[in-house]
């Protein structure tokens, strides 16, 4: 039975699949499938029927009773029909037998039809489930049967197994019909505008490629829509939309879609293109009609364009745009069809001369949706726009887009060239040469045109300058040999040029002609606004980076580093220098460079008076001069070159107007600095100086913690009786441990705090235990023990202590077998900073003199490490010290003389009595 009802299952999920689509089409065609499949699985299920006695047990009604439900009686008996006629070529009586079960089925079903929706069972309909089978095997009770087979049990048992294959089947179809549901409801969002409920551009797109030939695409833009939004605010405007979208859907159900922001588009089949404009000029007109809402009179330009022959979306998106554009640069409010022929909308006179300027208008949306873009743009944008211009320009098949990157030019977009343009880093001097007109012109961001006989010349000038390789890329993937002219249009911004814009013919030389370098010179302003506008952006973000970096770094010289880079790159200076002030010779001194290609020389000092740099101190104010080498006073090095000629100081000075250093950047002198230069520099001195004062202030409370510390070192060894220097030799041994293990920063001022305060535990211990000059009781000497956890608590309570600190006051006394205190721990269980401690203690208290011992040579020292390791010491730290020692012996430095060492509880083993 369990493989009858398997095959059940499976043709359940076959014919499960024929439900393709929500909603459910009503099709004949597929109904009178399913009821076929349904035929087909009622023969096979009785051909793998399962006998039992004089009778066989299947699931062959299971079908039959869902398509009388689902369809009728009619097709309910033509189910039935194939397994009765089989049953009859069998047996008679099988044959009748099966032919009353079967019509039993049909008419219950039948009955059933109206009453039970297996689409959405419920718990109230199951008792239901079981009806259609009642008239099935009631003949077993009038029919003679085998001893051994029982109807009473039979019948109930046939009864529940096709109730519950009945709900396993309608599980299947019901999963199925869910997964349609769920499927299509999600695409219905994907590919719909959540704020108006039309078609988004996904399903525009879908749609637009599916279009027939003779159909219509019209782009709408709705007119003033920005002025809307700027007077009402954004929910107003979003009001506006979700109006328009539905005027639209009652116009065109299912043919309207919302692309983005204010543009709409429509896909008609309507019988023709009067057709479609007449739909079109209603929508146009129901959406102006006047009232007293804030959107009302909005008015809506179209431009409309039929699918041809072989046309692409592309295509006809393009016509279909340029109409738009057509249709808002000539009065609003206009249909326009195809290029060239309008229908106007109201009764004004003939339109004016229209120029397709779709690339144009395209160009101008792209650059303000990137300006409306908080971000930083990529070579994608900057491509993304050098595209458009060399598609609208006349005549234009190629182009770059070389934009200033500091002192240098890099190529941040190609259009008609190989990949290897992109991310060339050009000189300024190349670039200058390829203009080839005067600096003046250059400066003025006057266009230059140069044709076929030019071109070569230009070539050759701006190789000088270009760096080694660059040559072999420009004339393999530049395609030299194929410019026939080249329009170069330096961008400039604040009297600086900032990128040059090249468009290039490969096939005429007179194209460009005034009206194509007026329309290059739109596409120029274009990329002067998104710089000036990624300045302001590139500025915040190197002052936001600066701060935090600044703020995590505590070295007075990575702070000098931080500001002398961020100033170049953000300045776009040739060279810049950082003076710090020395308060003690009086004078400034360089602490940071950014900008030299050459190895840094000796160090800048400039005597108090001496150059612009002092004068921007005495003053407070930045100093900007144009040329050093013609200015009065100024500083001028030897060797100077010729890309430092202007320069600006910028004082950086404290709250109390003390002096900390000068900030001195430099450029060519074709490029001075500018008021805005000024503004923005001294926000960064202003950055630089908080951190500089932060800094100093910081250093002055690390000095001094440091002194405190060495001066509760040196008390805590008068105390112990112990001679001058021990903190300071363990201090030392220690240190030199840590740098030959290449211990950070933190870990080694970690490291020597630890040192220093290693025994201040002993504060705690009394007088007649820690002084006792014999050897001391158990209980004494568990009592001088705890030195160790006693003096970590009283670390913990010292502010701005290093945590690691902590380790080496409370652990020192651990041993690497375990036998340690005051934890016991063992091994790498032991902090690194104690392991290393441990063993410059017990060293120093082997080599220095005891009341109760002479001290020990530094050999003899040795010996006893060694013979701790692996017991009492670390034996990879032990081996490293031993080495240490034994080099610094051999180098003749003087190590400790055995004239002091720990109390009498040091942790040495004898003959140093251990604490």
């Amino acid at each position: 039975m369990l493989l009858n009802f398997c095959l059940l299952l499976t043709c359940t999920f076959l014919l499960s699949l024929t439900y393709r689509k929500w909603p459910l089409p009503e099709r004949r065609s597929e109904h009178a499938l399913r009821v076929g499949l349904a035929a087909v699985t009622s023969v096979l299920l009785l051909l793998y029927t399962q006998p039992t006695g004089p009778y066989k047990i299947d699931l062959r009604f299971v079908p039959l009773a869902l398509v009388t439900l689902r369809y009728g009686v009619a097709p309910g008996l033509f189910v039935a029909a194939a397994p009765v006629a089989l049953r009859l070529m069998e047996s008679e009586l099988g044959g009748l037998t099966a032919l009353v079960n079967a019509l039993s089925v049909v008419g219950l079903s039948g009955v059933l039809r109206g009453h039970l929706n297996f689409r959405a069972l419920t718990r109230a309909d199951v008792w239901k489930v079981p009806v259609p089978y009642l008239g099935v095997g009631l003949l077993m009770f009038f029919t003679p049967h085998p001893p051994n087979v029982s109807p009473w049990v039979l019948y109930p048992g046939m009864l529940a197994l096709h109730s519950l294959s009945t709900l396993a089947v309608l599980g299947v179809v019901n999963a199925r019909l869910r997964l349609l549901r769920v499927t299509s409801e999600l695409e219905r969002q994907v590919l719909t505008d959540e704020l108006t409920g039309l078609g988004n551009r996904s399903r525009f797109d879908r749609d637009l490629a599916r279009l027939e030939t003779g159909a219509q695409l019209v782009m709408l833009d709705v007119d003033n829509f920005r002025s809307l939004n700027e007077r009402h605010g954004t929910p107003v405007g979003d009001r506006a939309l979700r109006y328009i979208g539905q005027v639209m859907h009652d116009v065109a159900p299912h043919a309207a879609y919302r692309l983005s922001g204010e543009e709409f588009a429509l896909l008609l089949n309507v019988g023709g293109e009067a057709q479609a404009r007449a739909l079109v000029e209603r929508l146009q007109a129901q959406i102006a009609e006047p009232g007293g809402l804030p959107w009302a009179s909005l008015t809506l330009s179209a431009g409309m364009a039929t699918r041809l022959l072989r046309e692409t979306p592309g295509e006809l998106t393009h016509r279909a745009d340029e109409a738009l554009y057509l249709a808002k640069t000539n009065g609003r409010n206009r249909l326009v069809v195809s290029q060239y022929s309008a229908r106007r909308t109201s009764t004004e006179g003939p339109l004016p001369d229209i120029r397709p300027r779709y690339s144009l208008w395209q160009a101008q949306r792209t650059t303000v949706n990137l300006l409306t873009q908080r971000r930083t743009l990529t070579d994608d944008d900057w491509h993304e726009l050098l595209r458009l211009a060399v598609e609208t320009v006349d005549g234009v098949e190629a182009g770059t887009l070389n934009i200033r990157e500091g002192s240098a030019f890099r190529v941040c977009a190609s259009e008609g060239y190989g990949e290897g343009l992109t991310g060339l880093s050009l000189s300024e001097r190349s670039q200058l040469k390829w203009y080839g007109g005067s600096l003046q012109d250059w400066l003025a961001g006057r266009p230059r045109v140069i044709r076929l006989g030019e071109i070569q010349r230009a070539w050759a000038s701006a190789d000088e300058a270009h760096q080694p390789g660059q040559e072999r890329t420009f004339a393999q993937v530049g395609r030299r040999d194929q410019l026939r002219a080249n329009l170069c249009f330096p961008v400039v911004l604040g009297g600086e040029v900032i990128a040059h814009l090249n468009l290039d013919s490969l096939s005429t030389e007179d194209v460009f002609t005034p009206a194509v370098m007026q329309d290059a010179g739109v596409f120029a302003q274009q990329i002067a606004a998104l710089l000036q506008l990624q300045e302001r952006w590139r500025e915040l973000e190197q002052l936001a980076r600066l701060h935090g970096d600044l703020s995590l770094s505590l070295d007075d010289d990575a702070i000098a580093g931080h500001l002398t880079d961020t100033a170049h790159a953000l300045l776009r200076t040739s060279y810049t220098v950082l003076l710090r002030y020395d308060a003690a010779q009086d004078m400034l001194i360089s602490a940071a460079r950014a900008g030299s290609t050459q190895p840094d020389g000796p160090p800048v000092r400039l005597r108090r008076g001496e150059g612009m740099s002092w004068q921007a101190l005495e003053t407070g104010q930045v100093q900007r001069v144009a040329d050093i080498m013609t200015t009065p006073g100024a500083y001028r090095p030897e060797n100077l070159e010729p890309d430092r000629r202007a320069l600006m100081a910028v004082p950086l000075l404290s709250h109390q107007r003390q002096p900390l250093g000068v900030l001195c950047l430099l450029r060519s002198e074709h490029r001075p600095f500018q008021a805005s230069d000024e503004a923005l520099a001294a926000m960064l001195a202003s950055v630089g100086t908080r951190v500089m004062e932060r800094s100093t202030h910081l250093n002055d409370l690390r000095a001094t913690l440091e002194a405190s510390l060495n001066t509760l070192g040196v008390a805590l060894e008068a105390r112990d009786f112990e001679t001058q220097g021990h903190t300071q030799r363990v201090r030392d041994l220690a240190l030199m441990m840590g740098a030959a293990l290449h211990l950070p920063d933190d870990q080694m001022t970690a490291l020597r705090h630890g040192a220093t305060l290693h025994d201040i535990g002993k504060l705690c211990i009394p007088d007649a235990v820690l002084l006792k000059p014999g050897r001391l009781t158990p209980d004494e000497r568990a009592v001088v023990e705890q030195h160790a956890p006693l003096g970590a608590d009283l670390v913990a309570r010292i502010p701005f202590l290093h945590p690691e600190a902590h380790h080496v006051v409370r652990h020192h006394h651990e041993r690497w077998d375990g036998a340690g205190y005051p934890d016991r721990l063992a091994a790498d269980r032991i902090p690194l900073l104690a392991r290393i401690f441990a063993l410059c203690d017990v060293y120093d208290a082997l080599i220095s003199v005891r009341p109760y011992k002479a001290a020990l040579t530094h050999a003899q020292a040795l010996d006893i490490i060694r013979e701790g390791r692996g017991t009492q010491f670390d034996p990879a730290l032990t081996d490293l010290f031993c080495q240490l020692v034994r080099a610094e012996d051999a180098a003749g430095v003087s190590l400790p003389a055995g004239t002091d060492g720990p109390s009498p509880v040091g942790s040495g083993p004898a003959p140093v009595r251990s604490g």
